[in-house]
């Protein structure tokens, strides 16, 4: 009984609205799902035009991994959206904010041709993040295969882990051999089949007096993974309405070398190589030394397994590669626009499906970002011949700054000339996504404040420019002759720079 208690909780966690509907002009206004800050937003057009986005539900805080975070999607339906917690770790209330809790970070959203949707996100076991993870890849091999590895509570003992699953449950092993212990899909942690409970912390670490489940990512249950991020991957049939249990990606993926492997938050891309669909996530990875290089996954079996493609070089100013977001080009090469250290976007490009890229250099007419996430689109039409390509990104290179679209024309060589900037705001402005939606405009979702994300929609005029919808004030202009001559010789420094360094 206590075991089919849990799964019929994890429908009821997966499909239920968590009181509400924000206003059509945002997904993730101050309020909804009871919480007041939300970061890094994701924005994706389903083929039967209905438009998801997803974000952290960062409660009462903006701060990012070890922190109490959740996954919020969102869903436009009619003139409202529809927002619920599609990932959820209940360690601590909501509300309350800790950096020994277990979190949920970085969402990017996908489609494949047979309708599925695919949401990517990082799952961090209590009190870690990005920079206190162990190197490995928080499995062991047993008879040739990964298994997620755990250790006994209060030990370092990580001998134990979780063996397949069958008709929803797995057996939690040692040397071999079950133990008395077993998890459920959604990784709560049962004894002899009784779901196991511990106390929820709330503020000041003080008991909540409700009791929760326990699972293998709370350092206070019986059994915890290693300090790893576990890439957690969960598919919807419905267009986002509902959810599968979770698949965690790591074993296949993850190296022994790694210390992060990470989600670059956004969209990922469905293509056709060889005949075949490969959908295509972009992520990040560490290296010892700290250093951040971009790459791919990808799985050419509708998600049910993954691959892990090369990392990307870079030119040495660029200093980095890391959250990155590609477009896919008429011809079929890949683009990569990449967050780094430089004042400009990099990019670069693959003819493999993503597999291998060419050397990332940056990109003399997007110059800005200040070393933050961007987004760039295939606006899915032409002008004068040339296809159309959108970019959002701070127009700052001094802090998270001025807001800016460009407007890109893609050239028979594959060259993109920024044609056009729609200047979003003046201050503060993070990250960014960017979607077509069915009526023809583009809608953007962006942090124009720490914590807050707001909701623009932009129509393009034949001429290349954009323009916002709503009777917002029009910024748009067209770059001015200094800028012109700013851009022209900035990009043959670049290519000095680039023969010569």
């Amino acid at each position: 009984m206590k075991r089919f208690f849990g799964l019929v909780m994890t429908m009821v966690l997966l499909t239920a609205p968590l009181g509400a509907s924000a206003a059509a002009d945002g997904p993730f206004e101050p309020g909804v799902c009871g919480c007041e800050q939300f970061r890094i937003p994701a924005l994706y057009t389903l083929a039967d035009g209905s438009v998801l986005a997803s974000a952290d539900l960062r409660w009462d805080h903006g701060q990012d991994s070890p922190q109490n975070i959740d996954t919020a999607l969102a869903r436009l339906d009619g003139d409202a959206w529809t927002c619920a917690a599609v990932n959820r770790f209940d360690d601590y209330a909501d509300g309350v904010g800790s950096k020994q809790s277990a979190s949920f970070i970085d969402s990017a959203l996908l489609q494949a041709a047979d309708g599925t949707v695919f949401l990517l996100t990082e799952a961090y076991p209590s009190g870690v993040g990005i920079m206190n993870t162990a190197q490995g890849t928080g499995c062991l091999t047993v008879d040739g295969r990964p298994r997620i590895a755990l250790a006994a509570k209060g030990t370092q003992d990580d001998t134990y882990y979780i063996d397949d699953f069958t008709d929803g449950f797995a057996p939690i092993c040692q040397n071999g051999t079950p133990t008395e212990y077993s998890v459920d899909a959604e990784y709560r942690i049962y004894r002899s089949g009784a779901l196991l409970t511990m106390p929820q912390r709330g503020a000041d670490e003080a008991p909540t007096g409700v009791e929760i489940a326990q699972t293998v990512f709370y350092a206070d249950a019986a059994f915890c993974v290693a300090a790893k991020p576990f890439l957690w991957l969960r598919s919807s049939a419905d267009g986002g309405r509902s959810w599968s249990a979770p698949q965690i990606l790591n074993g296949m993926l993850l190296r022994e070398s790694d210390y992060f492997l990470g989600v670059c938050p956004g969209r990922g891309c469905a293509v056709t190589v060889n005949g075949v669909e490969r959908l295509i996530f972009t992520v990040y990875h560490s290296n010892a030394g700290g250093n951040e290089f971009a790459m791919t996954i990808w799985s050419e079996d509708g998600g049910a397994t993954w691959q892990r493609g090369e990392a990307v070089r870079h030119a040495p100013m660029l200093g980095k590669t890391s959250e990155s977001q590609i477009v896919a080009l008429p011809d079929g090469t890949l683009r990569m626009f990449s967050r780094n250290k430089s004042n400009y976007v990099a990019y670069c490009d693959s003819t493999d499906g993503g597999v291998t890229w060419t050397k990332a250099q940056p990109d003399p007419g997007l110059c800005g970002t200040k070393n933050c996430m961007v987004s760039f689109l295939d606006a899915g039409r032409e002008i004068d011949g040339k296809r159309v390509i959108l970019g959002s990104m701070g127009g700052s290179v001094s802090a998270r700054a001025d807001g800016v679209v460009r407007v890109g024309l893609l050239g028979a060589d594959n060259r993109i000339d920024w044609v056009s900037t729609y200047h979003v705001n003046d201050g503060f402005f993070a990250y960014s996504c960017l979607t077509c939606l069915p009526d023809g405009g583009f809608g953007l979702l962006y942090e124009d404040a720490p914590a807050q994300i707001s909701y623009l929609t932009l129509d393009l005029r034949p001429d290349g420019t954009l323009t916002a919808r709503g009777g917002d004030i029009d910024f748009n202009k067209q770059p001015t002759f200094a800028e012109r001559l700013r851009i022209f010789f900035s990009g043959l420094w670049l290519r000095l720079r680039a023969v010569f360094v």
